[in-house]
């Protein structure tokens, strides 16, 4: 086959079984997973730091000279899962108690017009299970699959992983429950969820740091950024089991103001945040297509942000330690070149590139939510007003930073690892759109509440279904996309395709009406008149992505494919 930029990896290795080796010197980890990522060779080399040229002239050395004696048996993989389950658990755990049971209480409290009417034991539970259970479950299943890939080596201790799983679920499961129903549930479940919740912290440290310590990769500048998320795993769990134990004491399910912020601020920016900086310091600059992350400004905000999150230990959120961490948050957004103008580098790589505004509204609703959280202690961080903005700022981070890093992550690896397309592009187009107005109109609301109460309580209270409707159909989307199996998908694709839309995937328009090359061809698609094309990049293209990258207008081509779709019907 002839290998080009555009040459899509898995379509290399199916072919040249042999070619593994190549790719697996070069940090290809494909042990336990699916036969190569769907991905184009390029993009491969930028995301891994290896030479393309040089590169290509060893896939070519090694396929010139055919297969080993002997028969050529590919190697055995089993494709890696064990992220399925903690995903799978986590969108559940949203969609029940977490976002939706929280669509609620904001709908409950547009209604009364008043942000002090829910019982704060239930928001509290609420949140905990929205942390612990969306967020913390969807981390720990995606880390026990990406470090072992970062670091070039295999998960160690695979089989206690679940040990992790179901001490976790359980121990949010208890502290839920009983926490939101204390006369309904044994007080004596508050301490045990938190002996539970500590124990799958460090089941989940040992296992990462072991996987850590088996690979012969060299230190690089996101390794200390997993190791900290670590550490603050287990700090704030073992601060929830000392909150836990306090409820039990006091026979109370309302936790105290200052134990709940240092709770989550030590969570959120120490164990999250960690992470998602971990992995964007890994791949942003090859998704992005920008400079690799500037390390000084990476080394400073390390130790400023790990700083700050230390001293919640000590001290309830005061009016300093706010512009501290926002200044850490602002400098590493600058450090990673997010808003950077592309190297272009991999300008002439085709690809589905649907991801790259997720990551940049990310970091856009990051930074309004740290600039909000500036204003608080001016306010008062225990008047009305102070309270509207303080969680006005949490919603932000937590839903439009977090949660749309963890969306735009999922859509996007899951589908490269497993060889497969989304199950829905047009889906996941929805969720972006609908998540956003949601986020908007909940930060705008609660924000003007103090000026405009009467239009804004009504706006924040649709505000939170707007987004369950979101988050909803990402679960639907990456729940699919994960029980994907790929020769059915693209049969089933072929099988029923009636009429090209912008989303539908060059080869299946080809595949399924050859005619329709002829086409693409007068339309300047001139590299799909090359098979090995068709059956590489063609496969992961979108005719909407193959028109903005050849700058060709997406109606006229369309209109000219289902013309001849129909004549071939016809006929």
């Amino acid at each position: 086959m002839k290998i080009n930029r555009n040459t899509i990896i898995k379509e290399i290795i199916e072919e040249h079984p042999y070619t593994f080796g190549v790719f697996k010197r070069h940090r290809l980890v494909l042990a336990g997973g699916v036969r190569g990522p769907n991905e184009p060779l390029a993009f491969f080399c930028k995301a891994h730091n290896v030479d393309y040229d040089a590169l290509v002239k060893e896939l070519e050395e090694v396929i010139a000279k055919g297969p080993p004696s002997g028969e050529v048996i590919p190697p055995p993989f089993a494709e890696d899962t064990i992220y399925a389950i903690y995903a799978k658990t986590a969108l559940v755990i949203c969609l029940t108690v977490g976002c939706t049971f929280g669509a609620a209480i904001l709908a409950y409290i547009a209604l009364n017009k008043d942000y002090y009417v829910s019982p704060v034991a239930l928001v509290q539970a609420h949140g905990h299970a929205q942390l612990f259970g969306w967020v913390g479950l969807f981390i720990m299943g995606f880390a026990y699959y990406i470090v072992p890939r970062v670091k070039n080596t295999d998960l160690q201790g695979r089989g206690i992983t679940y040990l992790s799983f179901w001490a976790m679920l359980v121990g949010i499961v208890l502290r839920t429950v009983s926490q939101a129903m204390p006369n309904a549930f044994p007080a004596v479940l508050l301490p045990v969820s938190g002996v539970l919740q500590l124990f799958a912290a460090l089941v989940f440290t040992f296992v990462i740091l072991k996987t850590f310590l088996s690979s012969h990769e060299g230190r690089e500048i996101f390794d200390k950024y997993f190791v900290a998320g670590l550490i603050w795993l287990i700090v704030a769990c073992g601060y929830n089991l000392y909150i836990d134990g306090y409820l039990f004491k006091q026979s109370t399910g309302e936790i105290p103001a200052t134990f709940h912020h240092n709770l989550i601020h030590i969570f959120l920016f120490g164990f999250v945040f960690m992470f998602i900086f971990a992995v964007n310091l890994r791949t942003v600059y090859a998704f992005l297509d920008v400079r690799v992350p500037n390390t000084p400004v990476i080394n400073l905000c390390f130790w400023l942000l790990n700083a700050v999150v230390a001293l919640y230990l000590i001290e309830y959120l005061s009016s300093w330690l706010v512009y501290p961490l926002a200044i850490g948050v602002f400098l590493f957004t600058y450090g990673i070149r997010v808003f950077e103008t592309p190297t272009r580098e991999l300008a002439d790589v085709v690809m589905d590139r649907s991801y790259e505004k997720t990551i940049k509204v990310a970091y856009i609703w990051l930074i309004v939510g740290m600039l909000i959280r500036m204003m608080v202690p001016s306010l008062g961080e225990t008047t009305p007003a102070g309270h509207l903005y303080y969680g006005a700022s949490n919603h932000a981070v937590t839903v439009g930073f977090v949660s749309m890093m963890m969306i735009g992550y999922a859509s996007k690896m899951v589908p490269t690892f497993r060889g497969v397309a989304i199950y829905n592009i047009r889906l996941s187009e929805w969720t972006f759109l609908l998540l956003n107005t949601g986020i908007f109109l909940r930060v705008f609301a609660q924000t003007m509440i103090p000026f405009w109460p009467t239009p804004c309580y009504p706006i924040a209270g649709i505000s939170g279904w707007v987004e369950v409707t979101a988050l909803g159909m990402f679960a639907y989307n990456l729940w699919n996309t994960i029980n994907l199996k790929e020769e059915m998908r693209a049969a089933e694709r072929v099988k029923r395709l009636s009429n090209a839309t912008k989303d539908t995937i060059v080869y299946d328009v080809i595949e399924s009406c050859p005619d329709t090359l002829d086409v693409f061809l007068s339309f300047g698609f001139s590299q799909l008149a090359n098979p090995t094309a068709r059956r590489t990049m063609g496969k992961v293209v979108t005719i909407e992505a193959a028109c903005n990258f050849k700058s060709v207008d997406l109606n006229k081509l369309l209109d000219a494919l289902n013309t001849k779709i129909k004549e071939k019907r016809a006929t």
